[in-house]
């Protein structure tokens, strides 16, 4: 089990511990001591499976400072607290729905003004294997490809990277949203939208979907096939990021985050216990949710910015966002260094790939 220790003292010096292995000296010690006992950090979540996995393991049980969670029922109201200040980091948000929030400013946001940055962005790990995100028809309709569905009836929730991903299909399929029935969905009846044929097709998560595909809907395609990667990330309250003591706490706090994917990947078990107990899942469920949600966390880069823009114009094109967004307002590069040490001191890529050796 993880057992590290990130110093009180995250100027200069970072601390892993691990049972069995050596501590890694990151950095240099600092000159003076930094005490943040007085500082809190509020992590706003959707659900508890964020609290469940940083509780389960471990990786925040020494940190120097309080950690309090805040959850709330979507990822807009996330977004909406974050950018009030009401808390100071949102979790595993999709950049898609940021970009949303920024387009919907007035006056637009700007790299100067954007009220939150995403500091930490995870990339799927394994998409051609474990993609998360499918397209999946259900079993009344009889559909078994994509090109089937031109004037069938689409489930969209508006606003989620669902919506995005039926852009990037219509996209690839060289339709428009006028070829299509669009019902509009929210999270308590997709499911069940896809199991009663209300809808003929719908862009989810599969571990949303499992009731459906265990009664006949088939999966018709999923997010890589059809160019869409679907990045989330932990942004950050830019006045918490720019304190100069509590972004201090911030930055060690974005490297326990990575501690703590660090155990997800290499203890299934525990993290598949963490989400039955935490989540109220099925067996099952939080097995499928442990395989689809390993992924590649790094910083903000150029790419990812150029990626984000290209998905922006998508948006644009089918009429998703009244105007074009610059990536980069809502990208930080502040923990970079950070990031990719942590990375490295953790063996993080090493365990990933493991993880999908085993049987």
């Amino acid at each position: 089990m993880l057992a590290n220790k990130l110093l009180q003292y995250p100027v200069k010096i970072v601390f892993f511990s691990f049972v069995g292995m050596a501590s890694f000296n990151l950095l240099a010690a600092p000159d003076k001591p930094i005490d943040l006992a007085g500082v809190t950090i509020t992590m706003g979540q959707q659900g508890s499976e964020t609290e469940a996995i940083f509780v389960a393991s471990g990786a925040f049980a020494n940190a120097p400072y309080k950690i309090n969670f805040a959850t709330f029922s979507s990822p807009g109201d996330t977004l909406t607290a974050l950018a009030s200040g009401k808390i100071d980091f949102g979790n595993n948000i999709a950049q898609w729905t940021a970009t949303q929030a920024a387009a919907s400013a007035n006056p637009v946001w700007t790299v100067a003004t954007a009220p939150y940055k995403s500091v930490l962005v995870n990339a799927p790990a394994n998409p051609e294997k474990f993609d998360r995100f499918v397209v999946a028809a259900s079993a009344q309709s009889g559909i078994t490809d994509i090109k089937q569905t031109r004037g069938k009836i689409w489930g969209i929730l508006p606003g989620t990277s669902g919506n995005l991903f039926a852009a990037k299909v219509l996209e690839k399929e060289g339709w428009t949203f006028k070829d299509v029935i669009s019902a509009n969905l929210d999270s308590t009846n997709q499911a069940i939208a896809l199991q009663t044929g209300n809808v003929d097709l719908i862009f989810n998560p599969r571990d949303n979907l499992l009731g459906s595909l265990s009664r006949g809907a088939k999966i018709l395609g999923e997010a890589h096939q059809f160019d869409y990667t679907v990045y989330t990330g932990y942004l950050a309250n830019v006045k918490s990021l720019n304190d100069p003591v509590k972004g201090l706490a911030m930055r060690d706090f974005t490297q326990r985050i990575i501690c703590s994917m660090d155990w997800f990947v290499q203890n299934p078990q525990k993290a598949q216990a963490a989400l039955v107990k935490f989540r109220k899942l099925t067996p099952a469920q939080a097995k499928t949710v442990w395989e689809y949600t390993r992924i590649v966390p790094e910083a903000p880069s150029a790419a990812i910015a150029n990626y984000s823009q290209s998905l922006s114009n998508t948006a644009v094109k089918y009429g998703l966002l009244k105007h074009d967004v610059d990536a980069n307002v809502l990208l930080d590069r502040r923990y970079a260094v950070d990031i990719n040490k942590t990375l490295a001191v953790t063996n993080y890529l090493e365990h990933l790939k493991a993880s999908y050796e085993q049987k």
